[in-house]
């Protein structure tokens, strides 16, 4: 386990010199050995943490030597955590004769090992075994490939990316339409054909026609079939185009709508990593920019192929010469292609990480648009705004710059294959004469190597753009698939039972839970909860509450220990089973633009127009929705901002009792409201939670008096449980405490 470092020698001398039966080091009962990186006085220096089966040990290096600051048997600590300070952190522990000690303080960067320490730290005091998992996966993602570190939001390494892998990968969603595809690859064949045989039509026009002056009716002829090639050709062109704009649509219609699947998928811990304009940028900007190259730039890349090997095999065929001297400048134009390929790559990523950083702004700004406005701060974020799309401004100046740059030079060498026949081609035609015909070249030769040139450069400065379009696509192509092939965290498991129909009879035994590797939140949480009792979830801001809701949701699941409904783990119940079962009401509901109709049935989408009016009648809003000119057709605007704070809750309590779960979640349901309000709310709360297991966390202690039981938390653990009169009997009880502040609190409001 990686709680195990090897300390330097000196450290290693000071604890033989404590035991001094042991001669190697990690010593046999070691079981805990980290390093700290601040010093006693809060400077940067290196502190060692040794735990062995009976002492811990803190110990601090300075100048070669180690000395012990702390020793303490593991038989006097009671309990040890992980307090986040203001740019650092400490390991406390708490000894059984209620002192608390820090052990010794370490930079955020070494929070996670340490926030593991303690927990296993806590395992050991109970005389167990920690978990196996503990201590993994410590360090910062970096690239397995080169090991340069790794975005917080991403798992693509723009260095490494396999572009041959993405391609692949994106073409595959063409296999539902093969039969489609070869035919634009049949049209592309045929299109790149009737392009190339007419300049053999003007060698022809020229050299038989022209310059003899005879054959004058074939001058008709040829134009004839050089404008019915032509036409052929803008037939094929048109064919193939609607063709491919059809398939790319489809192919981006399935990727947009896997990505979007899977985002609905994904589990809660994945979108606290990641801003959701980041996101949104993923389905939206980068699938668009899928959409072009798909549609333009593999037509492009395929067609132009196809249009050089055509090319170049006719110049071999008529005058290989030549031909090899016009090809001179190509290997020039491959090889600065990949060197600026390479350079522009890097450019295009961070061009993307800036333009969903601005988007995020730009989504966190318009959703707090109210906040922004009371306080007026629409300056502060206008200049937010103007720095990131600056930042923005610049790197797309820097990329368009440089391709700008790039685009001419490419262009003056691949000409310079056009003065090369110039030169050699004239003299070839000087040397042709009506005396020796076989001599040289003709001018109807010259005039068709004149035009497959013309017709080569084209297809060359537009495979640059290809290398442009194929850069910026497999970079987005990679960050949609990761997207697409991120893991759920929590997910079915392959045993999952189905469980339509629940009692309701809900366990919580030894649960432990912790968001990061930093801090434990929950420790060793266990409660029974018979069908039918309402539970109070009562504690300081922190103390566990809404994590235990988060759990019974299944947002995230338990590190350690279960949580039973019906005697079944729920990590074996199927998710949508449990979810079908389990109602929400929030603090701050949300509602989906839309009508209050479509916010009610939002859980029972094919619920009656008769059972919503019953569910609102039930929640207290029918009242207030038939005030509403449109009654239960009123927009309620973006996030229900049409309507009041009540209103919005009574409309998420009408959604829940409709959604008619076994089990029902109350997190703050009456908070922020006024008491009228809250009187219409509680009325309401008293219907929905007849016949259901409820928990409910209020931050009025008083409104939780009907409870069956409290559940009382302090820092992760059940301190206390009984019914709101046994807990108040109890003066020294932290419930007590929380009912005498409250108190206080209210007569300073009155005053």
């Amino acid at each position: 386990m990686p709680l195990t470092e090897t300390p330097p020698d000196s450290v290693q001398d000071t604890l033989r010199s404590l035991a001094p039966d042991s001669h190697d080091l990690p010593l046999p009962e070691t079981r805990i050995s980290l390093a700290g990186d601040i010093a006693p006085d809060g400077t940067f220096g290196e502190r060692w943490l040794v735990v062995d089966r009976t002492h811990l040990r803190v110990l601090t290096l300075t100048g070669g030597h180690a000395h012990l600051d702390l020793e303490l048997p593991l038989a006097q600590i009671k309990e040890a955590r992980t307090d986040t300070l203001v740019g650092n952190g400490a390991l406390s522990l708490i000894t059984k004769d209620g002192r608390t000690l820090e052990a010794l303080r370490y930079t955020v960067a070494l929070a996670p090992a340490f926030g593991a320490a303690a927990r296993a730290l806590e395992s050991y005091l109970k005389e167990e075994e920690p978990p196996e998992s503990l201590g993994q996966d410590l360090h910062k993602k970096v690239c397995p490939k080169c090991g340069d570190p790794l975005p917080d939001d991403t798992n693509v390494c723009a260095k490494c990316v396999d572009k041959k892998a993405v391609l692949a990968r994106l073409l595959s969603y063409a296999l539902p339409y093969k039969f489609r595809a070869l035919l634009v690859i049949l049209l592309m064949l045929s299109g790149t054909a009737t392009g190339l045989v007419q300049p053999k039509f003007q060698q022809h026009l020229i050299d038989d026609v022209l310059i003899p002056h005879r054959h004058v009716s074939w001058i008709a002829l040829i134009l004839l079939s050089l404008i019915g090639i032509n036409l052929l050709n803008v037939g094929i062109g048109i064919w193939r185009g609607r063709v491919v704009a059809w398939m790319s649509n489809h192919m981006v219609y399935t990727i947009r709508g896997q990505a979007y699947d899977r985002l609905q998928a994904l589990s809660l811990g994945y979108y606290e990593k990641r801003q959701v304009g980041s996101l949104m940028s993923r389905v939206t900007q980068d699938v668009g920019e899928l959409q072009d190259f798909l549609v333009q730039g593999i037509t492009f890349f395929v067609v132009n192929t196809l249009t050089i090997i055509g090319i170049m095999v006719i110049l071999l065929v008529d005058n290989w010469r030549l031909t090899l001297l016009v090809l001179i400048p190509i290997p020039i134009t491959i090889l600065a292609t990949r060197a600026i390929w390479k350079a522009m790559r890097q450019r295009f990523h961070r061009m993307w990480h800036l333009r969903s950083s601005l988007s995020a702004s730009i989504n966190a700004a318009l959703s707090g648009v109210k906040v922004v406005k009371a306080f007026a701060q629409e300056s502060r974020e206008m200049q937010r705004f103007q720095d990131k799309s600056y930042g923005l401004f610049a790197a797309g100046v820097g990329v368009q710059q440089a391709w700008q740059t790039y685009f001419p030079l490419l262009g003056f060498v691949t000409t310079l294959g056009t003065f090369i026949i110039w030169y050699y081609g004239g003299l070839e035609v000087f040397h042709n004469t009506s005396n020796n015909p076989h001599l040289g070249m003709t001018l109807g030769t010259l005039t068709m190597f004149l035009s497959y040139i013309g017709m080569l450069m084209g297809p060359l400065q537009q495979m640059t753009q290809i290398a442009d379009w194929l850069s910026r696509s497999t970079a987005a192509a990679e960050r949609v698939f990761e997207v697409i092939d991120a893991e759920p965290d929590v997910q079915d498991e392959a045993d999952a039972v189905s469980m339509p129909h629940i009692q309701g009879r809900v366990e919580l035994k030894n649960v432990r839970f912790s968001y990061d590797k930093n801090q434990s939140v929950l420790d060793d949480v266990s409660i029974v909860v018979e069908p039918g009792e309402m539970i109070g979830l009562v504690g300081h801001s922190g103390a566990g509450k809404s994590t235990i809701i988060n759990l019974l949701s299944r947002f995230y699941d338990v590190k350690d220990g279960q949580i039973l409904v019906d005697g079944v783990d729920i990590r074996h119940i199927k998710m949508h089973d449990l979810r079908s079962q389990v109602g929400v009401v929030l603090q701050e509901p949300f509602l989906f633009p839309g009508t209050i109709s479509d916010n009610i049935a939002y859980a029972k989408p094919d619920a009656t127009p008769i059972e919503v009016m019953r569910a609102a009648k039930a929640a207290n809003a029918h009242d207030f929705i038939m005030r509403f000119p449109d009654g239960y057709d009123t927009w309620v605007g973006e996030r229900g901002a049409r309507l009041s704070g009540g209103e919005r809750q009574r409309i998420s309590i009408a959604r829940a009792i409709l959604h008619d779960p076994r089990i029902l979640i109350l997190d703050e349901a009456t908070a922020s409201v006024d008491t009228e309000t809250e009187k219409q709310i509680q009325e309401a709360i008293g219907r929905l939670i007849q016949g259901r297991t409820t928990f409910a966390i209020a931050h009025r202690l008083s409104t939780l008096r009907n409870a069956s039981r409290l559940m009382v938390m302090e820092r992760g653990k059940l301190v206390e449980l009984g019914t709101h009169e046994e807990l108040l009997a109890n003066p020294e009880g932290v419930f007590r405490k929380l009912v005498d502040m409250q108190q206080e609190v209210n007569k300073l409001k009155v005053v």
